[in-house]
């Protein structure tokens, strides 16, 4: 019995807007187009019937789960294990500063992949991949055969997603998740999980040819 786990990132946060890097619980709240775009994918995402709505911890995540609970006449539950990847001492600091480190990070783990390392005091990769998968294992378990909704981080979403379904690193790091993207994520009844949808795209395997 294969269960279904529609990933979703949430809507834009004031976080994004001033560039700030942060997994902090409290964050930044969604900017009025954030609430129109989880307003947008929660009707979206009704046409799925989902069984279950969950949500990161984190504010932004939360905000976005809202009306996608309430479009399937569900309630939020709060899930920990898909927050966002911790930047250790970067926490709260602006892209100017982040942004030659994060590249340096991210090429580590998909141009390499490497996930022994991470951002310096934050997570490694492999620390991530394990917390994502954990949640999603308990998901599925508590929903088989059916469809959940988990509304959750770019940074996390796309590492755990290229790791637990073997998608090509260069496929996932050409086509960065924007702001209430979904990730389509199915487990087979032996446990393994696949990727059927990357933000409307069908994802390139690890062993695919190389892209052009």
């Amino acid at each position: 019995m294969t269960t279904r786990v529609l990933l979703v990132r949430h809507g834009q946060s004031e976080g994004n807007v001033a560039r700030v890097w942060t997994s902090a619980r409290e964050g930044f709240p969604l900017t009025p187009l954030g609430h129109e775009q989880a307003q947008r994918v929660a009707q979206e995402l009704a046409a799925h019937v989902p069984v279950a709505v969950y949500a990161s911890p984190l504010l932004r995540a939360q905000q976005t789960a809202q009306p996608i609970a309430a479009a399937a006449g569900l309630e939020v539950v709060t899930l920990d294990g898909v927050e966002e990847l911790h930047v250790g001492v970067h926490e709260g600091a602006h892209d100017d500063v982040v942004a030659p480190v994060a590249i340096e990070v991210f090429g580590r783990w998909w141009r390499d992949g490497d996930l022994s390392g991470g951002f310096d005091g934050g997570e490694t990769g492999d620390q991530i991949v394990a917390r994502m998968r954990a949640a999603l294992d308990g998901v599925a378990d508590q929903h088989p055969g059916a469809t959940a909704v988990v509304v959750s981080h770019g940074g996390a979403m796309a590492l755990a997603a290229q790791a637990m379904c073997r998608l090509d690193p260069m496929f996932v790091a050409h086509h960065l998740l924007a702001n209430t993207d979904v990730v389509e994520l199915v487990r087979s009844a032996d446990g393994v999980w696949s990727c059927t949808g990357w933000a409307g795209l069908v994802p390139d395997a690890q062993d695919a040819a190389p892209r052009a």
